[in-house]
């Protein structure tokens, strides 16, 4: 059965002066205007048609994908503001209901929101900013050096709170990251620690299960330019970034490891490479 509020794989099953209709399966016939099909629409085309609701209740569908969709969390803009709720900006023609109670703070036309799609008990596509209400506090069964697209949701005493594949929550912490993060930025990110409670650890920095590969890193910079190079623990965090893609903290945790090993020396003004 096609989803409401997601693109579907729909058949155009008869046409009418007004538009297209599609085969929604058990959902009935959808309706698809003429301005939201695609050129040469005709019956038996299979299209993509995200399904979703007139201002009347009934099921219509459009040709243009939305900036983000049911089950989704999204930063989203305010569009305007009235006497049912705020209304977001979500790339459609029907602006997506943000119903006041379930509003979070002030909110000004304008600004952005971050929310949570999802189905009402009247089955409408709406909007929450209460995403404690939607986002799972612990995943058990998320595997250290997963990768995920997050969405950053806010600060924290430790660092940045982010929401895992639209459904958990995570925790990317300070020490780990080489710049401050934004409230509704998507980045990349990878399970650094799965808790005994179940909580998420996230680090941006991809997680090498089998060992440490940023100390080869480090030997292979060295040997490409003569057992020495300028950078140490005094270095800027975005210097470390932009040659090892760590964070600083990272780094000097693996040229500790080579000194100790002593595989490095650390001078002054950088490393050299011992010779065995």
């Amino acid at each position: 059965m096609p989803d409401i509020g997601r693109v579907n794989r729909l058949t155009v099953s008869r046409q009418s002066q007004a538009g297209f209709y599609l085969d929604g399966g058990s959902l009935g016939e959808i309706f698809l205007s003429r301005k939201n099909a695609p050129e040469n629409c005709q019956i038996g085309d299979v299209i993509d048609g995200f399904i979703h609701h007139h201002s009347d209740g009934s099921l219509i569908a459009s040709n243009k994908t939305p900036l983000a969709q049911l089950g989704d969390v999204a930063m989203l803009k305010i569009a305007q503001i009235n006497d049912t709720g705020a209304f977001l900006d979500w790339g459609l023609d029907k602006e997506l209901l943000l119903p006041y109670a379930e509003h979070m703070g002030e909110i000004t036309a304008g600004k952005k929101a971050l929310v949570k799609i999802y189905l009402d008990k009247s089955y409408r596509i709406v909007a929450s900013m209460k995403l404690d209400e939607f986002i799972e506090d612990t995943a058990p069964h998320l595997e250290r050096g997963q990768r995920f697209e997050v969405i950053v949701a806010g600060k924290t005493e430790l660092g940045f709170k982010a929401v895992i594949d639209n459904e958990y929550w995570g925790l990317l912490y300070d020490s780990d990251l080489v710049r401050p993060l934004r409230k509704g930025e998507t980045l990349t990110a990878y399970v650094k620690k799965v808790r005994d409670d179940g909580r998420v650890d996230l680090s941006i920095q991809p997680i090498n299960i089998g060992g440490n590969d940023i100390s080869a890193k480090i030997i292979a910079q060295l040997e490409a330019n003569d057992g020495f190079i300028a950078m140490g623990d005094k270095s800027p965090p975005e210097a470390i970034y932009s040659v090892f893609g760590v964070s600083k903290k990272i780094f000097k945790q693996a040229i500790g490891r080579l000194y100790k090993q002593k595989r490095i020396s650390i001078e002054g003004q950088g490393i050299r490479l011992l010779k065995p």
